[in-house]
């Protein structure tokens, strides 16, 4: 091969790769221009009426309360609107732009998104499904998650808002404020620990046990900021709360008005499982009977012992025991 036949040969070569190049520069600009708008429709998030998002473990039908609505429940009961809220604005966000990581089904059940590993989303919008999702599990670094269309093969990671909103549990839905009294209200205070029992009345600015022993206002005042705003950690089966029922309480709080009409009134369990609140019919605004998990130091600042709130006396001895005066 003589040398003006190699000059030839390497400029097919150049001309071929520079081909290569360019088409495969082009796919690549093709994929990413018609990833996004493929893989997640535009959405009016004014008009949805419902987001189904159904897993292996667990469900969660979100439905808007009435049409043109912000309120929404989920699975029949109230809604977190803020969580809601975030929601929302991932399906709204149009500048979100997710990466494509894999082809083939075999990747499905390794990244979660397979019919049996992952989560399947649907966005109803005026009755239609408008976006039909398999949310898998999230990235390592928690800002995104991996999707896929239902039906179709290719998996992607999307980094934006709407990655973290669906990676939510049934219960992460759920409003967590599950009682709330103004602190003014309250005229009486009667709370029982086991075999002990106390009660605190009002008396203008200043609070006494039933005994007529001064009470520690501030102390008081501390207790009822408490029952301000009552937030749940977690929510009971429905299994433990027939078991709550026919148990007897380990701890009782009553918050009564000037009229003696209990404002709020609650009982204190514990179990192998944690420990759980239920609110009694006619009072608070979760009184139906539901058991809420409580952290430990949450149930101590409901149901506090007396003798936190009792009233220091200079130069005693213990929180009742006055000391004697000394002698010979």
């Amino acid at each position: 091969m003589n040398t003006k036949q190699l000059v030839r040969l390497a400029l097919v070569l150049v001309v071929a790769l520079l081909l290569w190049g360019a088409a495969a520069l082009a796919s690549k600009r093709n994929q990413e221009g018609t990833a996004h708008p493929t893989f997640l429709p535009r959405i009016d998030t004014s008009a949805v009426d419902s987001v189904v998002i159904t897993g292996p473990r667990d469900s969660a039908v979100l439905v808007r309360a009435r049409k043109g609505a912000n309120r929404w429940v989920v699975n029949g009961k109230p809604t977190d609107q803020a969580v809601v809220a975030d929601l929302l604005k991932g399906l709204a966000d149009t500048a979100q732009s997710p990466e494509l990581v894999a082809q083939s089904p075999a990747s499905h059940a390794r990244l979660r998104v397979s019919a049996d590993s992952g989560r399947r989303v649907r966005v109803v919008q005026h009755g239609r499904t408008v976006a039909d999702l398999i949310a898998g599990k999230q990235t390592l670094e928690n800002d995104g998650i991996y999707l896929r269309r239902a039906g179709a093969p290719e998996v992607y990671v999307l980094r934006s808002g709407l990655a973290s909103a669906l990676g939510r549990s049934a219960d992460d839905w759920r409003n967590h404020t599950i009682a709330g009294v103004v602190p003014d209200s309250v005229s009486a205070i009667q709370i029982s620990r086991g075999a002990k029992s106390y009660s605190l009345q009002r008396q203008g600015s200043q609070w006494v046990f039933a005994s007529g022993a001064a009470a520690d206002s501030a102390k008081v005042a501390e207790l009822l900021s408490s029952y301000r705003e009552v937030k749940a950690s977690g929510f009971g089966s429905p299994a433990l709360q027939d078991s709550l029922r026919s148990a007897k309480p380990k701890r009782t709080a009553r918050l009564l008005n000037k009229q003696g009409h209990a404002l709020l009134s609650l009982v204190v369990d514990s179990t192998a499982s944690g420990i759980w609140l239920r609110i009694n019919p006619g009072t608070g605004s979760g009184a139906s009977g539901e058991a809420y998990r409580l952290e430990s130091w949450t149930a101590d600042q409901l149901t506090p012992a007396d003798t936190t709130l009792r009233k220091s006396v200079a130069g005693t001895k213990g929180p009742h025991r006055q000391a004697k005066p000394h002698q010979g």
